[in-house]
């Protein structure tokens, strides 16, 4: 537990302090409940179980910690079924229910959308590892929603100035669903930053779209691809959730379309799934991106645990959530209270000149809208994994 010592440096200072605490276990340690809300069930029920695996995988190693001063953090999980009315229904329990003081979730933007007035209006914190969606309507109206995240305003600029660099694009064509508000904000902040004085070399020769409700099947693209193809783009950027970007890259490439796709927030998850449709589907395909494996020796140090726990890669999700946990934990054990108030103030001290600095993130802070700061990731498609685009 070396490791976890040093970034949770805090352990030494909060042992001895005094928590207000919700339960004893079997055992009579006294216990913080924290609610966890991802999709157990449905199309997106894999994701969901890879998220709980990394809070899981977290919450044992703050508990073998003194970070909580001897105290452990107890895990409420919740489906929420991989849809807004499920995530507002599976908060409603955690709030209502087990009158939790801050929880862990949900998955996807529109689910945090509809559930973040639910915690604002009952004073509970809310802190996704996943929403990437612009901030407007989401972390910028109340002060209990925060996003470990990169949100896509953070994402987009720095990829698309590398990748500009290494492919020295001038035509670019966007494809995007319209259904969802990250899909949505993801391909506004393409076009916007497209469309900057710096970036005038560059035109935007075709924008396409779909619809995709959650939990629904991918359309068929055949006609929005061709549309692209004959536009002369030599660049395609894509911004869906996990099921529309498979299928944009498949689909294209089973069309013949060979230039390069820039998919947002591409996971190894779906590089796999969509190699396993089509293999060699994915070479070269670039993606901008929260984390990577071998980003930070923190990162390196939570692969192995998690191989070691689980007997399989983690995947972003996974990461994502254990980071999450971790970093709202050192905002419990600096609160030394479950006060909800307190915990939220705690991670809004995370901020530009006390950002944490161990994460698997790297350097790692909050901004005024309580959204995760830290250096995204351009990786390309090699082989079936990702490497630094150079």
């Amino acid at each position: 537990m070396k490791k976890i010592a040093v970034f949770l440096s805090f352990a030494v200072f909060v042992a001895a302090v005094a928590f207000t605490v919700v339960s004893c276990d079997e055992d009579g340690t006294e216990e913080i409940a924290v609610g966890v809300a991802f999709p157990l069930t449905g199309a997106s029920g894999w994701l969901g179980g890879n998220m709980k695996k990394g809070v899981e995988l977290a919450v044992e190693e703050i508990n073998a910690s003194a970070l909580l001063g001897g105290m452990n953090l107890h895990p409420i999980f919740e489906d929420t079924k991989g849809t807004p009315d499920g995530a507002e229904e599976a908060f409603g329990k955690l709030i209502d229910r087990d009158a939790v003081s801050a929880i862990i979730g949900p998955w996807s933007s529109d689910s945090t959308k509809r559930t973040a007035p639910l915690a604002n209006d009952n004073n509970v914190v809310a802190i996704s590892p996943t929403s990437s969606a612009s901030p407007s309507g989401i972390t910028a109206p109340g002060d209990f929603i925060f996003r470990t995240s990169l949100t896509v305003d953070k994402m987009v600029p720095e990829g698309i100035r590398k990748t500009k660099g290494a492919l020295d694009y001038s035509k670019a064509a966007t494809i995007f669903n319209t259904d969802d508000p990250f899909s949505m904000s993801g391909n506004n902040k393409v076009l916007e930053e497209l469309m900057k004085n710096e970036h005038s070399d560059v035109e935007i020769v075709s924008e396409q779209s779909f619809i995709r409700a959650k939990n629904d099947p991918p359309p068929d693209l055949t006609e929005q691809l061709r549309a692209i193809e004959n536009s002369g783009a030599n660049v395609v950027f894509v911004s869906a959730l996990s099921p529309g970007r498979k299928e944009v890259i498949v689909r294209a490439r089973e069309m013949g379309i060979t230039v390069p796709l820039i998919v947002i927030a591409l996971t190894e998850t779906d590089v796999a799934e969509a190699e396993k449709r089509r293999e060699g589907s994915t070479e070269g395909v670039i993606t901008f991106t929260n984390w990577a494996d071998d980003i930070t020796p923190r990162s390196v140090d939570f692969v192995g645990k998690y191989k070691a726990k689980y007997e399989e890669d983690p995947d972003a999700y996974s990461a994502r959530a254990y980071a999450t946990t971790q970093i709202l934990a050192v905002a419990i054990a600096r609160a030394s209270t479950a006060s909800p108030e307190d915990i939220r103030a705690a991670l809004q001290m995370i901020g530009p000149e006390s950002a944490l600095d161990g994460t698997i993130f790297g350097d790692f802070y909050f901004d005024e809208n309580g959204d995760g700061v830290y250096t995204p990731v351009v990786r390309i498609v090699r082989d079936g994994r990702f490497v630094t685009l150079e």
